[in-house]
């Protein structure tokens, strides 16, 4: 099978509610447990590029792959994807692959319609070729369901996610998007936020502290630029199961080189 869920034998207590958090396990690559793994992005903008970048891909430690859709010129040509997706998950071999269009209202790069976004999204679901894809929370409940109904029918998973640029939102407000995904169906959480301040750093982290110990799911977080770069590196701690890395260009302030990150994670998951 291309993914199973595999209940952690950790169990969490919230209230008198007493529950298993679930690992997702995508080919040899397990969300959820021990260190977190590491995402790079997919950034070049024509098909020559995007397969030689994948291919380097597998000498790195990468563990998922991120296509960032929306850097690719001609994302919006039709059957663009039956052209791109064959030949970008051979060259990744063993890594998943996750499928992502950031919409601009979120931090992408290119505008595109709703109904272009969602097309792409099922298009590439649809494909056989991803086993992740990311999904925007504020793109509407009734049409996150209904994605992630179909992502689940293809044996693929879904992350939600959630961006804001501007600020760091209040704890509670973290918390309540987080539990909002879980309740959409979501299989991976994932919130990044902008801090103005190392307080907001701390809002951050407190909030994917909790919601590691009441959410079903494996959770995402992340606080972006420099201030926020011990987010990307404490994940094993606060409960944090993914982070981004670059291997050629950042897709997002505060990325740091994949193999720079990687000693890092080495090194506080064993001293824990």
């Amino acid at each position: 099978p291309r993914f199973i869920m595999n209940p952690d034998k950790s169990k969490k207590i919230t209230g008198k509610v007493l529950f298993i958090m679930k690992n997702v396990i995508i080919k040899q690559t397990v969300l959820g447990q021990g260190m977190p793994k590491i995402c790079a992005p997919l950034v070049e903008k024509d098909y020559e590029s995007l397969i030689h970048q994948a291919e380097s891909f597998t000498e790195q430690p990468v563990d998922v792959a991120e296509w960032r859709a929306d850097w690719f010129d001609s994302i919006l040509e039709p059957d663009i994807l039956d052209q791109v997706l064959p030949g970008l998950e051979a060259a990744l071999k063993d890594i998943p692959l996750l499928f992502t269009f950031r919409t601009q209202k979120e931090g992408g790069r290119l505008s595109a319609p709703h109904p272009a976004y969602r097309s792409l999204l099922e298009h590439a679901i649809c494909s056989g070729h991803i086993q992740l894809v990311d999904l925007e929370l504020f793109s509407g409940d009734d049409m996150v369901r209904e994605t992630v109904d179909l992502a689940h029918r293809h044996q693929v998973r879904v992350i939600l996610s959630n961006h804001d640029f501007a600020a760091t939102p209040e704890e509670d407000d973290i918390l309540r998007r987080l539990h909002h995904m879980e309740e959409l169906g979501a299989d991976i959480a994932k919130i990044a936020v902008m801090p103005q301040s190392a307080g907001d750093v701390l809002t951050l982290l407190s909030a994917t502290n909790k919601a590691s110990q009441s959410l079903s799911c494996p959770v995402i977080t992340m606080s972006m630029k420099g201030t926020g770069l011990i987010s990307r590196l404490s994940g094993e701690v606060f409960g944090s199961c993914l982070t981004f890395g670059s291997v050629k260009e950042a897709s997002a302030p505060g990325q740091i080189e994949v193999g720079k990150l990687k000693d890092i994670l080495t090194a506080i998951h064993e001293n824990l």
